[in-house]
This record gives structure tokens, sequence and C-alpha cells, in this order.
């Protein structure tokens, strides 16, 4: 907790009093009078002309650098739950078929092995495989699209890229934002998992629309924390 200490314009007794007092008035624990806080500020004591090179070489104060807040990529697995579970169950059936054909472990009393043979390979092993191949393609997709797509929340502005060749940027400024839509499903409540759309004053349409994200509550209210 920030204690300040200030002093009392009536008493001048000193007055210790937190920082989220400078909302309003405090009273003065001495007097009994109410009076206002307020953070001191700094003043200009002189003007003087320099010229770029000297300015270049002085250490000069400058506007504060944008802070980055979050920046957050889609989840993978829990974006597609009902996929997901689909993807694990056939590939745990293929790796299993795959196995059992290899070893020459019989099914219900039929043996794998001596299925048709497809050269080196029966037709289970090469089914298998091919299943395994588009599960492992896909699951690295949905990897690489991540990666390459990104949601930056700082403390000024909104900003989503997307995109693996070809980039495409949306930004809104958090003053000029108009309305914030949270788009989240029963389950992707469960999952915690959900879509942001962001508009603005200037514009009808949603100009940053962001699916399949971590906790969309959590960035929403960062974005309102930060509008002026």
């Amino acid at each position: 907790m920030q204690v300040l200490t200030t002093q009392c314009p009536y008493c001048q007794h000193e007055v210790d009093s937190t920082i989220e007092h400078l909302d309003g008035p405090v009273v003065c624990p001495s007097c009994d009078k109410p009076f206002e806080m307020e953070m001191p500020t700094a003043v200009v004591t002189s003007v003087h002309e320099v010229d770029e090179k000297t300015a270049h070489q002085s250490r000069m104060a400058s506007e504060p650098a944008e802070r980055t807040l979050v920046e957050v990529h889609p989840v993978v697995f829990r974006a597609r739950p009902i996929t997901s579970i689909g993807f694990a169950v056939v590939g745990i059936a293929a790796a299993a078929l795959i196995i059992m054909s290899i070893t020459g472990i019989s099914l219900a009393g039929y043996s794998l092995g001596e299925t048709m043979v497809l050269g080196p390979a029966s037709i289970v092993v090469w089914l298998g495989t091919v299943a395994l191949l588009v599960i492992a393609g896909m699951i690295g997709y949905w990897t690489l699209l991540s990666r390459f797509t990104t949601l930056t929340v700082t403390d000024d502005r909104t900003i989503y890229r997307e995109g693996i060749v070809s980039r495409d940027t949306s930004e809104v400024q958090h003053d000029d934002v108009r309305n914030i839509q949270l788009d989240q499903s029963f389950v992707q409540r469960l999952l915690n998992v959900g879509g942001i759309g962001i508009s603005s004053s200037g514009q009808d349409d949603l100009e940053v629309v962001a699916k399949g994200l971590p906790h969309p509550k959590r960035i929403i209210d960062l974005i309102r924390e930060n509008q002026d």
C-alpha cells in the first residue's frame, strides 16, 4: 500500500493517507476539516534554445514508451475440442492396428498380419500410417497457424496480426473503442476459450475479430482498464 504524506492547509499538521484518496476529499485527523490532496507536478523553470546536435548529445526526457501488457496466441486443441478428441481416438486406434499387424497379434481370432500385403507392409499398416500422417499434418497446421496469429494488447491500443504467407494487421486505439463483443459457447466457457470482436467509434463493422483466445474475459477487462 502506498502512503502519501501532506500538510493540512488549515492547521499545518502532517496528514498520512493512501493513494486511493486522491479522487476525493480527506479529513484532517487534527482539526477535522476536509481538504483535497493532489499529486505533485513538475513546473517549468526555464526555456532556452538548443541545436539538434546538442539535443541528441544531452540526456533529455522523452515520452514514455508504449508498454505491451499481454500477447496471446489462439489455443490449438481447446478451440477444437470435438475434432481434437476425434483425432486422438483415430490416432490411438491407428497406432494400435499398426502394432498388432506388425507383431502378428490377432483381433477376435483374426490376425491382422494376414491381411492383403501391399509392397513391404500389409494394407492395415498402410492405412494406419496414412491416418497418423494426416492427423500429424493437421495438428502441425493448427500449431503453425496459432504461432502466426497474435493478439497484442498494449497500454494504448489492441493489435491483431494473422497470416502465414501474407500478413494482415488490424489495430484499434483504446480511446476509440466503441464496442467489445465476447463470443463464447457453453463448451468454450467450460474450457475458458472464446472469441473477441472490437469496433471503434468511426467504423460500423468489427475491426478486430480474434477467435480461439484463452481467457478472453481477462483480455476484455484489460482493454477496458486502459481506456481513458
